[in-house]
């Protein structure tokens, strides 16, 4: 056997610099450490914020959920791998998300439900890898839980990046329905990535409105400055 060949086998590349490190492996040390940490946040609501305030815009926005984790800001390394497993099939993310787990501190094993936001069927479809999903049942199994589909997405809707800002709240308005009694629950609504929030507030009113008693979320990243 080669060389070439067995470095294939034995070897990988780091997804952030490209140096080579160990197989199975996906950032090199260094990587690991430039990881995009939010760092500051509202100590009310937990939005995420470049200076860490006791009250913030998103806490008298008109919203649903109750309170927000979010571990990573929408850039680097997060940003590529959650494109490469959207738009190119990517495989080898789906470890990378399982350590990024250990990172994640949300207190789920105070929840009755533990649910991703749900991708249409068309789109299930067209991507196989869904991250909200893989993240929603990593969290599950650190807090041995149980993961649940409580919604579903009953109508295809555009990318909400591909939408201006005072659309995003039309595009997903009635796109979901209820799938499992929640009255009285409280609920972790899962997802990848936050930009004006205007898809987990409308899963968290449908949730509220047939009796939720709290639904909070939690999402791996947000766009930085939105």
């Amino acid at each position: 056997m080669n060389r070439c060949l067995l470095s294939e086998i034995f070897y990988s590349e780091c997804a952030g610099c490209g140096i080579t490190i160990a197989p199975g492996k996906y950032l090199c040390r260094q990587c690991l450490e430039d990881l995009p940490f939010v760092t500051e946040r509202c100590e009310a609501c937990g939005y995420p914020l470049e200076i860490s305030s006791s009250y913030c815009r998103n806490c008298s926005s008109n919203k649903f959920f109750d309170y927000l984790f979010i571990p990573f800001w929408y850039k680097g390394v997060i940003k590529e791998a959650l494109k490469n497993v959207k738009f190119r099939y990517g495989f080898r993310e789906i470890n990378f998300f399982k350590y990024l787990t250990d990172f994640i501190d949300c207190n789920a094993a105070n929840y009755d439900f533990i649910t991703p936001v749900p991708s249409h069927f068309i789109r299930k479809f067209r991507r196989f890898i869904h991250p909200a999903d893989i993240i929603a049942s990593n969290i599950a199994k650190k807090y041995s839980k149980k993961r649940v589909e409580i919604l579903k997405r009953r109508k295809y809707t555009k990318y909400q990046w591909q939408l201006r800002k005072n659309m995003r709240h039309v595009n997903v308005r009635k796109a979901f329905e209820l799938r499992e009694e929640v009255k009285g629950s409280k609920i972790l609504l899962v997802d990848d990535i936050m930009t004006t929030g205007n898809t987990l507030n409308e899963c968290a009113k449908l949730l509220k409105r047939n009796g939720a008693s709290d639904v909070d979320c939690l999402v791996l990243s947000k766009g930085v400055f939105i």
